[in-house]
């Protein structure tokens, strides 16, 4: 057979919804997650990863002798391909999918996940909602006195700069010609200060701009200490709105020094969002406070019931259970489906499952990132809807 390059592309919140769509019926699904470390072979990390999963399958009896053939085959047939794999530049993961009909696709994420080998009837999406959770995309704009810059940071990286944004601002007053100068001193400082806001204002307007034209979550700047209140002022109302921290800047536009400035104030975002959620699931303060409710027969019973808005999964949740192999009910501890009877087969991880089904049924999905003493416990709870 042809030895064949898969292409590989930057994973998208489209990609997760044709993926969560794929339904394999009585077929199988090869999910892949390959983490590239630095001075480790991904070749030999994908062979060790399949020829374990393989292992534990031929132990079991989930599948017939000739599906466990078909299996090794396909397994087989994705040892060869990612033999010849050519990896974008900061890849940190490659995700494949395959079926039975050999249809595949292929992902690159700039962040580690885990390696890790799933053979289940649908294709096992968790870890790339997961992903895309926790890396929205950010606007930085880096202001100085008399030029701007914008860069989009999305999955960790920087993945794209504008071009820099000049304007014409006087040079500072010389202080030791201050002395002489007597009055005409304020009228030259006067002068510079009237370009410095004429230049705070252009940057102000083509950060609106930016918004409006590309799709980011959320504002950082990164400025001097002396502008940045009146930078702020002379922000749009949905630019300020956006507006999630600042740093202070040294001149000039060191990468490293914006991208890790830039998740220090990402982070400290993320903490406080989450611990806001976490306060109204336990019924806290918020004017806007949903009912809420926590633990996994509790979503699972409101899911079908079709009540839930907002589906909370808690840092490493895990938790097996079953889903029907006909029509996807899903249970914690049904071994019969409810809906058409069919036999229940067990599943290693039914938060994937959920995460699919909210996916089809546009469901909201929050992932958090950090641990959560008391939400832990659960693992698991949703905002209900509002009642009409």
């Amino acid at each position: 057979m042809t030895k064949r390059n898969i292409d590989i592309k930057s994973l998208t919140k489209k990609d997760i919804e044709e993926l969560s769509k794929r339904k394999e019926g009585r077929g199988v699904a090869f999910s892949l997650y390959l983490g590239v470390k630095a001075g480790r072979n991904f070749v030999s990390e994908a062979n060790s990863v399949i020829s374990n999963a393989l292992k534990e399958i031929e132990k079991e009896n989930t599948y017939s002798k000739k599906e466990k053939k078909k299996v090794k085959e396909i397994s087989d047939e994705m040892k060869n391909e990612i033999k010849i794999l050519k990896l974008p530049d900061k890849t940190r993961t490659i995700a494949i999918f395959y079926d039975t009909r050999r249809t595949r696709k292929a992902y690159h994420i700039p962040v580690y996940i885990p390696s890790r080998f799933v053979i289940e009837s649908d294709p096992y999406i968790h870890p790339l909602i997961k992903a895309l959770e926790k890396y929205p995309r950010y606007v930085v704009v880096v202001l100085e006195r008399d030029k701007a810059r914008f860069f989009s940071i999305f999955l960790d990286e920087i993945e794209q700069m504008s071009e820099i944004i000049q304007s014409d601002v006087p040079q500072r007053i010389n202080a030791a010609r201050a002395e002489w100068k007597g009055l005409r001193e304020n009228k030259i400082r006067g002068h510079i200060e009237d370009h410095i806001q004429r230049h705070l204002k252009k940057v102000s307007k083509e950060t609106a701009d930016y918004f409006r034209k590309n799709k980011f979550n959320c504002l950082i700047i990164g400025i001097h200490k002396e502008l940045k209140e009146k930078f702020i002022e002379t922000l749009s109302t949905k630019s300020r709105e956006k507006l999630i921290g600042s740093y202070h800047i040294v001149s000039g536009y060191n990468l490293n020094r914006i991208k890790a400035k830039s998740r220090e104030v990402i982070n400290k975002h993320e903490k406080k969002i989450e611990a806001e959620i976490v306060k109204n699931l336990f019924g806290g303060s918020s004017k806007r406070k949903k009912t809420a409710i926590l633990e996994i027969n509790s979503v699972l019973e409101n899911f079908y019931l079709h009540n839930i808005d907002v589906l909370v999964i808690g840092k490493d949740y895990k938790e097996a259970g079953y889903v029907c192999p006909e029509c996807h009910y899903i249970s914690s501890y049904i071994k019969f489906c409810p809906k058409c009877k069919s036999k229940m087969t067990k599943a290693g991880d039914i938060a994937d499952e959920i995460i699919e089904e909210a996916v089809i049924n546009k469901i909201k999905i929050k992932h958090l990132l950090y641990s959560h003493k008391e939400f832990d416990k659960f693992g698991i709870g949703a905002f209900l809807k509002s009642a009409t």
